[in-house]
């Protein structure tokens, strides 16, 4: 049988409906980099992506120049079936929707350890009690899924490029991390003179996950992680606020922790290490009514309004103070 019987024959892979999303935007854009920036994604992954639609389909769909992206005769016709598939996703998405607006059912949220554990899980039983239909599934495992079929209805995420093209996506908070530790610690072996005296004259406690945004890191903290030698380690939250109560001895820690652990103290005025966290719901879950209510009470309970332990500008634990109504800040939200 001659071989070109065989390429004939041969069962190609099935196109990625991702893949026309970003033809589609490519083609609205007429750049690049313009609709790179309006799906949020690098330039390099859309250029990649409609080269290898182009290779699937075996068809030339733009012509390229330094002006920018026109479409050949089959990227036209590409561009009209993508627009009707479009049209078509959105009559599915408004039919669902219409049909899931009950307040009822399970929400799945996925959290950084401390985060879920130490922040979320304590203000549960009002929402539950406001809530009674509604079953909250909390995941606080350390980093994201990486099977996006499994991916939660709500993900609290250290890192925004966690987002997928469709998902909302919001700055939520920005946690401070400074240096703490249990008086019964500081009157026996006395306070850190330093972030560097913490690190090489005491004994320092650390959470493994605590490896997040590092471009936010001054270089002295940097350092402080590279020299210590860590007298206990864990990847529990839990486990090290209570080995701090214990006086155990000194960690990083986010100041939100020391309002639901008053005993604990701030120590030292190194420079506070911010990291950002953002609320991500699922493309596929956001119009669903019991996942809205579910993040607006998450927002809520990340206020900075009443939390100002979780404004971006560093607030100093002595100085909480909850400020009034004007003072909340605008929101931050983009769609990816």
């Amino acid at each position: 049988m001659p071989k070109s019987k065989h390429r004939e024959e041969r069962p190609r892979s099935r196109l990625d409906w991702d893949d026309i999303r970003i033809f589609a935007a490519v083609a609205a854009a007429g750049s690049v980099n313009k609709a790179a920036a309006d799906l949020k994604i690098m330039p390099s992954s859309v250029s990649r992506r409609i080269d290898d639609l182009e290779t699937r389909l075996e068809v030339k769909l733009f012509y390229r120049s330094p002006a920018g992206m026109t479409l050949t005769s089959a990227g036209e016709d590409l561009n009209d079936r993508a627009r009707s598939m479009q049209h078509f996703a959105d009559d599915i998405e408004r039919s669902v929707r219409a049909r899931d607006r009950r307040d009822e059912g399970v929400v799945t949220i996925a959290a950084p350890d401390g985060v879920g554990s130490l922040w979320i899980a304590p203000r549960l039983g009002d929402f539950l009690a406001r809530n009674p239909k509604i079953h909250i599934s909390l995941d606080c495992r350390i980093g994201p899924s990486l099977d996006p079929e499994s991916r939660a209805d709500i993900t609290i995420a250290l890192d925004e490029k966690q987002a997928q093209i469709g998902d909302d996506a919001s700055a939520l908070a920005t946690m401070h991390y400074v240096f703490v530790a249990a008086p019964s610690y500081i009157e026996t072996y006395g306070a850190p003179r330093s972030a560097a005296s913490a690190a090489g004259d005491h004994r320092t406690l650390r959470h493994t996950g605590q490896i997040a945004q590092r471009e936010n890191w001054s270089a002295r903290a940097s350092a402080v992680e590279a020299l210590s030698q860590f007298a206990f380690e864990t990847n529990s939250s839990a486990a090290l606020v209570n080995a701090l109560r214990g006086g155990a001895g000194v960690a990083t820690a986010p100041t939100y922790i020391l309002s639901t652990a008053p005993e604990l103290v701030m120590i030292g005025e190194e420079r506070s290490v911010p990291i950002r966290l953002w609320i991500i719901v699922h493309q596929q879950a956001r119009n669903a009514a019991r996942v809205t209510r579910v993040a607006d009470w998450l927002k809520q309970i990340f206020d900075t309004r009443t939390n100002p332990w979780f404004r971006d500008e560093f607030v100093p634990p002595a100085e909480f103070a909850v400020p009034t109504e004007d003072a909340a800040p605008p929101s931050r939200k983009r769609r990816t």
